[in-house]
């Protein structure tokens, strides 16, 4: 099981906009991961390797009443930007397309897999197979008031991708305080 602790501040870095983790393995430290807020971007080091993860283009939500005409005219959706994770290469890893607050699909390979909210009152996101009702594990905080992330996964998936899986959590959660601010909400 991995954790996400978060770093505390120090003077050089007090004022930047961005969420900090140091990960960890039982209690050995095996990287960091740094969310960038406004740039909605997490770059990731997981045993000394560089990784990313950002949307293909910048994010454009659209204000509620234009989802709602384009719904009534029947028009185009937005088109799909999911959030790849690549390696220091840039050879793309994974992607994850939003289901908005309900959580996200993601893409390894030939494999899909759902990170879906346990419940509305709940933080934790359950891990499944594409298709399956059997939850493969979960990403949150074990406490609903905690500041650590936990990433409970089966052994099949790699550091870098259990990370990325803290970056997606990450992102869900700024990008819903986002919303919460925004004129019209």
């Amino acid at each position: 099981m991995l954790e996400a602790r978060p770093v505390t501040r120090d003077a050089t870095n007090r004022f930047k906009r961005d969420v900090r983790y140091e990960i960890y393995d039982a209690e050995a430290k095996i990287g960091a991961l740094v969310y960038d807020i406004k740039s909605e971007r997490a770059t990731m080091d997981v045993h000394g390797q560089a990784f990313t993860a950002a949307r293909e283009r910048k994010r454009q939500d659209g204000v509620l009443h234009q989802a709602a005409l384009r719904k009534l005219s029947r028009g185009e959706k937005l088109p799909a930007n999911p959030v790849v994770l690549k390696d220091a290469g840039g050879a793309v890893l994974a992607q994850a397309e939003t289901m908005g607050a309900a959580g996200w699909l993601i893409a390894r390979g030939d494999e899909a897999f759902e990170m879906r909210r346990r419940s509305a009152f709940s933080r934790l996101y359950d891990f499944y197979r594409q298709g399956q009702g059997q939850a493969l594990g979960a990403i949150g905080p074990i406490d609903f008031f905690a500041a650590r992330l936990h990433v409970d996964l089966p052994g099949e998936f790699d550091p870098p991708f259990q990370v990325f899986t803290i970056a997606l959590y990450t992102d869900l959660t700024f990008v819903a305080l986002e919303g919460l601010s925004s004129p019209g909400a």
